[in-house]
């Protein structure tokens, strides 16, 4: 099978609905967790006492104006931090010091934040990144540089990874979660087995090193730490070469 057929791009992209750059050496993995800088809870103060008629001494505090955004993410961290059994109404309203009745202007219930919480996460990791990608060509080999390199794309990537074990953990209990996982890993191994089809391989075949490709990449999100720079090119070059390499017979 020669490197050079052109394959649709498309992938679990840990950047979040970004393109992804060819394969760099990976970043070191650091002496412990992540800590995350980019997912802070956000506030906006209302507006001023000037433009408005005065409160009373004791509620004359700036207001916040929360986003349902805002809501998913300090959902986020509490999962991530903790478990799903966290995420409750009123913890996050403490973590975001508000009151609840901002919670229910965006949200029915808990039920209903935690069924956007799963919509963004499919939509930003998944539906946006193929839709990037979508009527982009590379060559075999360009491709999977992208995709092979995914897990290691430094903080961002760990941080990705973070939120994606966590609602794996998740969905081993809840049945929303878990159709939500089903439905995500279903879109990507169905895009790239489409890829490796247009490469010439058959279905069968497209199918086996799609789920190869895909299981290299969740393995490798979640043992980011294992090894040294030098492992993981070696690593990465042994499992390209396997994904492109002719069907033995």
């Amino acid at each position: 099978m020669r490197s050079g057929r052109r394959f649709f791009a498309g992938s679990m992209n840990y950047n979040e609905g970004q393109p992804v750059a060819s394969y760099q050496d990976p970043q070191p993995a650091g002496a412990g967790a992540p800590v995350c800088t980019t997912c802070r809870i956000r506030g906006e103060t209302g507006v001023s006492s000037e433009e408005t008629m005065p409160e009373s001494p004791r509620r004359a505090k700036t207001k916040k104006i929360l986003s349902p955004d805002d809501w998913i993410d300090a959902a986020t961290e509490l999962l991530i931090s903790k478990s799903i059994d966290a995420v409750r109404v009123e913890s996050l309203a403490r973590e975001l010091g508000i009151t609840v009745g901002s919670f229910y202007y965006h949200f029915k219930d808990r039920n209903d934040l935690l069924s956007k919480l799963l919509k963004r996460w499919h939509e930003r990791t998944t539906t946006q990144v193929l839709r990037t990608f979508e009527g982009r060509v590379f060559s075999a080999e360009e491709v999977l540089d992208e995709v092979l390199a995914l897990p290691f794309h430094g903080l961002t990537a760990r941080r990705a990874a973070m939120i994606e074990f966590a609602i794996r953990a998740w969905s081993r209990r809840d049945d929303m979660a878990r159709q939500a996982v089903r439905e995500v890993d279903q879109q990507r191994l169905t895009y790239y087995s489409k890829g490796f089809q247009g490469m010439g391989f058959g279905k069968a075949e497209a199918n086996s090193r799609a789920f190869t490709l895909y299981s290299f990449q969740l393995a490798q999100s979640l043992l980011w730490d294992l090894n040294d720079d030098k492992a993981r090119k070696r690593q990465l070059i042994f499992t390209k070469e396997l994904l492109l390499a002719p069907r033995q017979k």
